[in-house]
Formats: structure tokens, C-alpha cells, sequence
């Protein structure tokens, strides 16, 4: 830990030309989530349906601290994240500076997605899974690329002196060996994105948009990262409604070997309204692409997944939250119903945060 705190200070320091150092200002966040989680698959195995407990556990540090010039320095790190234990999950370096844009130095990520809409989803711990060999992207942004050598710059909310409009730009090029296996690194990514935002009455409407390209470090593949997203998401008091699709093509590592994945869809719809202290929410996901083995023609028949799902959160006190969520998922590879990995799911839990 000491010698990652000294190289975020030195790059710091390398920026803003520092001389000294003393202390930060550290933050501590977390929560303690508790529940039951009921699955209930289409398939007829000895594990088609299970109900287990659930508990999910957080535990995180931010740091911080402002220069007499008024540039606020920050990082952070995880002690634990949800589901996977103890675990050290640092972050780069951001600067913040007075006109309000930001920098962010080295694991900065892909700018198009700090611009993709949040569009309302149901809340709780449901899960039924997608299988290894399933190229189907969910939601708009669940295509990323980037190596953590890079950089992401962000302007303030009033670029082009355009009232609540925002841009950001990220590039990242991490010099990967070039590889031919069933693995897929990213070599190098460029990213950008812009958001929107207006109001208009009493309805507050954010506009949201980006675009990836990248590149792989596996020499048999002849797909590269090429995705978009746009979005919408209006609100009017209690009630929340929006809308968003993401499309475009990619070399999929995450399946089972490395894929060359065309024309990939996801749509995403939600609405939530507060009524007091409870929030109900309902949403709608569909994603579908084609795939095929690295270096071959797609093969034109498509995976799929398609998620509804329905949530009522209850506020019990201050950083006390109940949950009852409840979806259904219907999955399909190569055209052929995933039987495993379709079917229901219920969770009802109570989270803890601080």
C-alpha cells in the first residue's frame, strides 16, 4: 500500500509540480447487504430451483485533498467488494480543476460510458446467469474496452457555454504482446461521449451519447471494437422514465474462446416512481448478436437475452433500505433456447450503508 500511495504522489506530483506532501482527507463508504435469493430455472436438473441466502458486503476508501491553487487531487481503493471478499481494487488518479473539467491519469476507463443515460432497473440481488458462450452484450454499455495505461479527460457542464452540456474523451495503449490463443487483451482505445441536459417545466430531460473503437492483441481476429450508445431519461417529480440502445461489433473474450461478434443490439427501458418511501420500479432489457470463431465468418444466427424484471424498495431509516425484486430471462444461443440459463428469480433483502 505504501509504495502505491508514493507512485500516485509522484505522478501528482509530476503534473502539478509539487513540493511537499502531508496527509489527505479519507473517506470511508460501505454497506452490508442480507437476503434470500430464489432461483428457478427452465432446465431439469437436480438444481433447476434453490433458494439460498444471500449477503453481499462492501468496504471502500476515498481519498482526497485541494492545492492552493485549487486543484483537488483524488484516488481510492476497495478493501471489498460485493461478492468477492477481501480484494484491493485501487483506482488511478483524478485532478479536478476550478472550471470544473477533470483528468483522470492511468486505469481512467472508457469516457463513452460515464455518458451512457441511467436508465431505471430493478433493484435487488435476482440473477440467472449467461453462459460462457453467449456473446450477448446486456445493457448499452456492456461493451467496454481499454488498458489501463491511459487517460480520460472530462469538461465541465457548460462546454461550448451550452448550459448542462458535458463532453469527455479517453484514450488508453498499453503495448500488448501480440498474442494468437483463445485470449483477448485490449491494446489500444479511444472513447468519447456527451450528455445533455435540459429541463423544461417540471420534467428534467438528460440526453446521453458515446462511442468506442479499439483495438485486440490477438492476431487471428479480424473484428475490432467498433460500439455506440444513445439514451434518454426524463423526470417529472416522482415519476422516472427512460430509454437507451447500444449497437456495434467486437472481439468477445469473455466467451468460452475468443469470438468475432457482428451486429450487436441492446435495448434498455425502465420507469420508477417514489411514492413516499417506497420506489417502484420496472424495467425491460433485450440484447442480441452474432458471433463466431476468431478469424471465421459470423455464422448469421443470433444469441440472445431477454429481461423484464419488477422491484419495490422500502427507505426503513436513514441508510436502511428492504427490497423485493423479481425477474424473468429467457436466453438463447445459436438460435436455441438456453434452458440453464432461463427462468425466474425472487430476492427479498435488506441493505445497510454508510
Amino acid at each position: 500500500m505504501k509504495k502505491e500511495l508514493l507512485l500516485a504522489t509522484t505522478v501528482t506530483g509530476l503534473v502539478l509540480g509539487a513540493t511537499s506532501a502531508s496527509a489527505v482527507t479519507s473517506t470511508l463508504s460501505g454497506n452490508h447487504r442480507v437476503g434470500l435469493l430464489d432461483v428457478d430455472r427452465d432446465s431439469s436438473t437436480a438444481t433447476t430451483g434453490t433458494t439460498n441466502e444471500n449477503i453481499q458486503s462492501s468496504f471502500a476508501v476515498a481519498l482526497e485533498e485541494t492545492t492552493d491553487a485549487g486543484t483537488k487531487i483524488a484516488g481510492s481503493f476497495t478493501l471489498m467488494s460485493e461478492g468477492s471478499g477481501f480484494k484491493n481494487s485501487p483506482s488511478g488518479i483524478t485532478l479536478t480543476f476550478t472550471d470544473g473539467s477533470s483528468l483522470e491519469l492511468i486505469s481512467a476507463g472508457n469516457a463513452t460510458k460515464d455518458h451512457d443515460v441511467a436508465v431505471p432497473g430493478a433493484s435487488g440481488e435476482m440473477s440467472l446467469g449467461q453462459s460462457s458462450s453467449n456473446s450477448a452484450a446486456v445493457g448499452i454499455d456492456g461493451v467496454g474496452a481499454n488498458n489501463a495505461v491511459g487517460f480520460a479527460w472530462h469538461s465541465a457542464a457548460d462546454v461550448g457555454g451550452i448550459d448542462g452540456a458535458s463532453v469527455s474523451i479517453s484514450y488508453s495503449n498499453g503495448d500488448e504482446t501480440a498474442v494468437a490463443t483463445g485470449t483477448s487483451k485490449v491494446d489500444s482505445s479511444w472513447s468519447a461521449g456527451v450528455t445533455y441536459v435540459t429541463t423544461t417545466g417540471d420534467t428534467t430531460v438528460t440526453l446521453g451519447a458515446g462511442i468506442l473503437e479499439a483495438s485486440d492483441d490477438n492476431t487471428t481476429t479480424k473484428t475490432d471494437y467498433s460500439t455506440y450508445h444513445v439514451g434518454a431519461v426524463a423526470v417529472n417529480g416522482d415519476l422516472t422514465v427512460g430509454i437507451g440502445l447500444g449497437a456495434g461489433d467486437y472481439p468477445d473474450g469473455t466467451t468460452s474462446t475468443t469470438n468475432e461478434v457482428i451486429d450487436w443490439e441492446a435495448v434498455e427501458a425502465g420507469l420508477s416512481y417514489v411514492s413516499g418511501d417506497l420506489t417502484f420500479t420496472a424495467m425491460y432489457r433485450d440484447s442480441d448478436s452474432v458471433d463466431g470463431d476468431a478469424g471465421t465468418v459470423a455464422s448469421g444466427v443470433k444469441d440472445g437475452l431477454e429481461r423484464t424484471g419488477l422491484s419495490i424498495d422500502y427507505a426503513v431509516a436513514s441508510g436502511v433500505t428492504t427490497t423485493i425484486g423479481f425477474i424473468n430471462q429467457s436466453a438463447s444461443n445459436e438460435g436455441v433456447k438456453e434452458q440453464t440459463n432461463s427462468g425466474s428469480s425472487w430476492y427479498i433483502g435488506t441493505n445497510l450503508s454508510f
